[in-house]
């Protein structure tokens, strides 16, 4: 393999999977500290495109501006979501897979509210940072790609910080290890549970906002890439957050390598067989032995 050949699928991988890795981390911040799987984030991504879609391109908004709104408004759904399905549910005992079947539900619903609302054609988002490439020998580096690459890492960058360093960061990673005993020392399990959502939510918006002038937002986009996402988590280690960073640029660059060597049409059918290669392999996920801490 030639080496401007490794570098054009580099340049075509690492992007997408950076935004699998922005909602893998949501995925794994949930069931590292709630327990459950959260069915609604691909959808997240779906609202989050939508709403900087009428920001940025119906409103006139800067995208920054837009961005900054869709964030927080994103995660008060995602809040919205716990409060609804997660903490109603655990007050009547309910099974953890009653709240999965309820996250569902709640896909279902934004997906239907979005096509009554938006309809069913596809919007064209313009990229903010324009579509003129910049070429390199052979390669040709598209300016949103680059975008959704520094904001992504930035953005990771960030919530290690909060995780690390911040209050609310460390309880929800004592949530993450032990809830019982987080519970006794005096720590607010119900927050840190709303707070992984609002997380959660939020870069699942940020990951919409981004992929957007990639591809034209329509009101089904969440379920392909929440399927990835759910992936990529899985892949890493689910629960794991550096194994969700890692599982989703792994899942991106596979992608963009069998894309180049194979078909672009077998790009979905190779993910799943990836899936089902590390569930028999590596149940644990690829990057389980990186750090012995889920959050």
């Amino acid at each position: 393999m030639k080496g401007w050949d490794i570098l054009y699928y580099l340049v075509n991988g690492l992007p997408i999977g950076a935004i699998y890795a922005l909602v893998a981390l949501g995925y794994s911040l949930i069931y590292a500290s709630a327990g459950v799987l959260n069915w609604s984030q691909g959808d997240m991504v779906m609202l989050g495109a939508f709403i900087g879609y009428n920001l940025h391109c119906l409103l006139g908004l800067n995208f920054i501006l837009a961005l900054l709104i869709t964030t927080p408004a994103v995660a008060c759904i995602g809040m919205l979501v716990e409060r609804i399905v997660l903490r109603s549910l655990r007050k009547r005992s309910s099974p953890p897979v009653n709240v999965v079947i309820g996250t569902l539900g709640v896909a279902i619903i934004c997906r239907n509210l979005a096509l009554a609302i938006w309809g069913p054609d596809a919007q064209l988002f313009r990229s903010p940072v324009g579509s003129v490439p910049v070429e390199i020998g052979t390669l040709r580096l598209f300016p949103q790609d680059i975008f959704i690459l520094i904001l992504g890492i930035a953005l990771m960058i960030l919530l290690q910080y909060f995780l690390k360093y911040t209050r609310e960061g460390k309880a929800l990673r004592a949530v993450a290890q032990d809830r019982m005993a987080a519970s006794l020392m005096g720590i607010d399990v119900g927050k840190s549970d709303t707070l992984a959502f609002a997380a959660s939510a939020a870069m699942g918006a940020v990951a919409g906002i981004l992929i957007a002038p990639l591809f034209f937002v329509t009101f089904n986009m969440g379920a392909g890439i929440g399927l990835k996402g759910f992936v990529a988590a899985v892949v890493g280690g689910l629960g794991n957050i550096p194994g969700a960073i890692g599982g989703g640029f792994f899942l991106g660059l596979i992608e963009s390598f069998a894309s180049g060597k194979i078909s672009s049409g077998y790009r979905d059918a190779i993910a799943f067989t990836v899936l089902i290669l590390i569930l028999w392999l590596k149940p644990a996920g690829l990057f389980s032995k990186i750090t012995k801490e889920t959050v």
